[in-house]
């Protein structure tokens, strides 16, 4: 009962709405583009991929680099609820 509580005040995005209401400008955008500028665009995406998988397509390196970032966070969040409920319970 609390946690539906506690949901209701969480932020909501609606993603559908959003590009509902972009789909036009968006496509409009990408229509005023010359080929060359669509080209740079393609250029740039593709490097950046490129360059995160590195010279031998490491995935599994940023996919590690990934986990650890989320078990840090994890741990930090189980040390603050921790903290918190001994705080409130004792």
């Amino acid at each position: 009962m609390g946690y539906n509580l506690v949901m209701q005040f969480a932020p909501q995005q609606n993603w559908s709405l959003y590009r509902a209401m972009s789909a036009a400008a968006d496509a409009a955008w990408i229509r005023g583009l010359s080929t060359a500028q669509r080209f740079a665009i393609y250029r740039d995406l593709y490097n950046a991929i490129w360059n995160a998988r590195g010279v031998q397509g490491d995935w599994e390196r940023l996919d590690s680099m990934r986990w650890q970032e989320k078990l840090a966070a994890r741990r930090r969040m189980v040390e603050a609820f921790e903290k918190l409920d001994l705080r409130m319970h004792g």
